[in-house]
């Protein structure tokens, strides 16, 4: 029922409707930007990446040819934008000094207080998912896509996505086993 809205929506934006324009942006806007600040870990520059994807459909809406619906496109998009920004334009603003902490983390007990310390190393099991296992389990958890939805982004089976949600999970839960259990997560 959605994707048929969606649809209508975007017919409308291809014709210059301000208004539908409007509306997409109000439905999806929010989400993507959460997805996007998941990825980047940076909610300003989550919001740059949000806004930077609604500007270029408005301008190129003429152009663009949608071959999933719109939501798979905006996240898409995101996911993207998000992979130059971290490839691209992070190395040239952040020390990687964070990260070299997560790899050097010596002792699986954390205090249950320390919620940042358990997201950091929540955040660096996902990072050490294969790629195609970590982009699925990304779309999916943070991204709010159906298994369906993300095959068809990815122009897999939807098979595919279920055994990479599956081996990312057993991943997880084995990499995080000793922090879940001290915070009494199952």
């Amino acid at each position: 029922m959605h994707e048929d809205q969606d649809q209508i929506l975007f017919k409308e934006i291809k014709k210059g409707n301000n208004e539908a324009f409007e509306r997409l942006f109000k439905k999806y806007y929010a989400s993507i930007t959460n997805f996007t600040a998941s990825l980047v870990r940076d909610s300003t520059v989550a919001e740059e990446i949000a806004q930077e994807i609604f500007i270029y459909i408005w301008e190129k809406r003429a152009k663009i040819e949608l071959h999933t619906g719109i939501k798979s496109y905006l996240f898409s998009s995101a996911k993207n934008k998000s992979i130059n920004y971290l490839k691209l334009e992070l190395p040239k603003h952040q020390a990687t000094t964070d990260i070299e902490n997560i790899r050097n983390l010596q002792t699986p007990i954390i205090a249950s207080n320390d919620t940042e310390l358990l997201k950091k190393k929540i955040q660096h099991a996902i990072d050490s998912l294969p790629d195609k296992c970590k982009n699925i389990f990304v779309l999916s958890r943070y991204g709010g896509l159906t298994y369906k939805e993300i095959a068809e982004d990815l122009d897999i089976s939807v098979k595919t996505v279920e055994n990479q949600m599956s081996i990312a999970l057993k991943k997880l839960k084995e990499l995080l086993k000793d922090d879940l259990q001290n915070y009494r997560i199952k």
